[in-house]
């Protein structure tokens, strides 16, 4: 009997006809949005009336003063709503707060009996297989529940039980169809049973479960809602019901637990990085199959039976799938040890090593020591130069030399080369082709016994195997780009290496195709326009260290400042550059020279010829050519000076 609520009026004809049409799962009829706006309004007690008919219900409320009904009417053509308001998102949800009053009211009214009582009079003959005869219901069944926990939310799954402790399904094509019909040994329920199933529903229901029709379960799949349930709800349905339930269950009554993530470095025995990430909650640490099911998380919480409720900051997670993206597309053999740094500066991961790798991380950070017998024509800061290059190298690192234009780049990377060779290996460098001769004359000048070849479109890196170092220029790197694959340098150098700041350029794919046991960038101007140049340089010196083109745009887009302090963290170890402000005390003095370079005849004829025809065209006044006749006056000036070059230089 109620005693709170709103006013309830029904015969027993309408209490029938709604408890054989509530086992059918009615909330498939509306919208979501319409369902959550009825529940809460069921939930803060907002019916004032429910009137029952044989056909219909007609649910009463008061919403901010004003009288409003619906009613529900389940005949022939289905669930029809009808409302006095226009509004159809109201209407709906004072339908589907009224119906959840009607489940309670059948829950409440609907005799439960007793398995071992007789339930009454025995029932009219029921047609079984093909046949009238009279059944006599035999004693009502106890209702088991069997709550599990899984990845899809808490299932509740009904079963009968007799006397004997024989089990099958309440629901479904053993045990019924969810609409009453099909129970036991191919006979109906009998009126205790209905009235469990009636009350499991509506509790069910109550609760925010939802009817899984294919497995002919109940489905509590929002989380949020997964611990009140097991904490407040459950025990009241214990004393309705039979309840099993699997280990996993009681986890869920703490809620939420967070997922902590942290990186686990050593080295390996080939002296690559071994990285394991390692997920734990408290002190229970994930299994590999866990941490894959966690990592196909899109947001936020999930069940892990073993565990209970959990949840990962997206940010460690998403951390977690780039590193692993990262590795995937540039297909390492072995992760290069330099990746470690790509750790650090991230306040998103708790990073712990290993001895070994610490030392290694310490000895690399702590900078070179001071090598013997390098070449006495080098300045001291070349020499520290030399020693940081071959110290990234004794550490199997690759290194970006910024000194500043005229401090002597080249000298110093001969100089590595000569001094820290590695056997059988041929070295590359690739500059501008303004600057191929140059690399000619300072290896000739200072280290005449390196042999020096340039490329040319008719050389062949594969069948040419002499030890030396091989001269090219971007644009015929490009052109051989087909061999790089096939073959391994000891150093490959890119000189004026802002050539492949843009990462979408053939000639920059071309580069990232070298490979090389040490490779080496010098640019005068890391970065000339915006921070990406740097992800290029250091695509080609170190892949992965700055994770995948499109991660670093997301992360500098989303967070500049900190990504650029980040970076700063990153590439601190593998980055040498010196100002000449910096090493001017180590400069020798300025020296300049004036060289006068005498006209040849041929000069001479070429520019007395052109400066006639120029007087001719342009006339003596010199202010007036230059506002009425310019572009005449400035072409005279580039001939004249082109003479002065090379005459070579002339169309003619």
């Amino acid at each position: 009997m109620q005693i709170h609520g709103p006013k309830r009026v029904y015969t027993e004809e309408s209490l029938e006809f709604w408890f054989r049409k509530l086992v059918d799962p009615w909330d498939s009829h509306f919208p979501d949005d319409h369902l959550r706006r009825g529940r809460l309004l069921y939930r803060e007690g907002g019916i004032r009336e429910i009137e029952l008919s044989a056909r219909d219900a007609v649910i009463h409320v008061k919403i901010e003063g004003k009288e409003e009904y619906t009613v529900v009417e389940w005949g022939d053509r289905g669930l029809v709503v009808r409302s006095s308001s226009a509004d159809r998102i109201l209407a709906d949800s004072i339908a589907v707060a009224g119906l959840h009053e009607i489940e309670e009211l059948v829950a409440d009214e609907i005799s439960v009996v007793p398995s071992d009582h007789p339930v009454g009079p025995p029932p009219p003959a029921r047609r079984v297989n093909g046949s009238d005869r009279v059944k006599e219901e035999g004693p009502a069944r106890a209702m088991v529940l069997i709550l599990k926990a899984t990845r899809q939310g808490l299932i509740c799954e009904p079963f009968w039980e007799d006397a004997a402790g024989r089990r099958e399904p309440a629901l479904g094509a053993a045990g019924g169809d969810g609409n009453g019909n099909g129970y036991g040994n191919g006979s109906g329920p009998n009126q205790a049973e209905r009235g469990k199933v009636i009350s499991l529903t509506a509790q069910a229901r109550k609760a925010h479960f939802r009817f899984d029709g294919e497995r002919h379960v109940y489905v509590l799949s929002e989380l949020g809602d997964i611990p009140h349930f097991v904490s407040q709800i459950l025990p009241a349905w214990r004393k309705s019901f039979q309840v099993e339930q699997e280990a996993g269950v009681d986890r869920l009554k703490s809620g939420v637990r967070r997922v902590e993530v942290e990186a686990r470095a050593g080295r390996r025995s080939d002296a690559g990085l071994d990285l394991e990430w390692i997920f734990r909650v408290g002190e229970q640490l994930l299994s590999r199959k866990q941490v894959r099911t966690l990592t196909r998380l899109t947001g936020g919480a999930m069940i892990i039976p073993e565990i209970g409720l959990v949840s990962i900051e997206p940010q460690k997670l998403e951390r977690v799938r780039e590193w692993n993206a990262s590795l995937r597309r540039l297909e390492f053999e072995t992760p290069p040890p330099y990746l470690l740094f790509s750790l650090f500066g991230d306040p998103t991961l708790n990073v712990t090593v290993t001895p070994e790798l610490e030392a290694w991380r310490q000895q690399l950070s702590e900078g070179p020591g001071q090598l013997e017998a390098l070449p006495p024509f080098l300045r001291p800061y070349q020499k520290r130069g030399v020693e940081w290059l071959a110290h990234l190298c004794d550490h199997d690192c690759h290194g970006l030399l910024a000194d500043e234009m005229g401090l002597g780049k080249t000298v110093q990377l001969i100089s590595l080369i000569a001094h820290r060779p590695v056997p059988e290996k041929r070295h590359l460098v690739v500059c501008p082709a303004s600057v191929v001769p140059v690399w000619q004359d300072e290896i000739r000048r200072f280290f005449p016994s390196i042999e020096v070849r340039v490329l040319s479109a008719r050389d062949d890196f594969l069948a040419d195997s002499r030890d030396g170092i091989w001269v090219a220029s971007y644009a015929q790197l490009r052109n051989h780009r087909s061999m790089l694959d096939q073959l391994t340098f000891g150093y490959a150098i890119l000189d004026e290496g802002q050539f492949i700041k843009n990462p979408d350029a053939k000639v920059t794919h071309a580069c990232f195709e070298i490979r090389a046991r040490h490779r080496v960038v010098l640019t005068g101007t890391p970065l000339e326009n915006r921070q990406l140049d740097l992800w290029s340089l250091f695509r080609f010196l170190l892949p992965g260290l700055l994770g995948t083109r499109r991660q670093f745009e997301t992360v500098m887009g989303r967070d500049r400042d900190s990504m650029v302090q980040r970076l700063r963290t990153q590439l601190a170890p593998f980055m040498l550059r010196r100002t000449k402000a910096q090493v001017a005390r180590e400069l020798p003095p300025k020296v300049e020279t004036t060289l006068v370079c005498p006209l040849t005849d041929l000069q001479r004829r070429e520019y007395a010829r052109v400066c006639a025809e120029g007087l001719s065209r342009l006339g003596d006044d010199i202010d007036k050519a230059l506002k009425e006749k310019s572009f005449g006056f400035l072409s005279l000036l580039t001939r004249l000076r082109q003479i002065c070059c090379d005459p070579g230089l002339l169309p003619w």
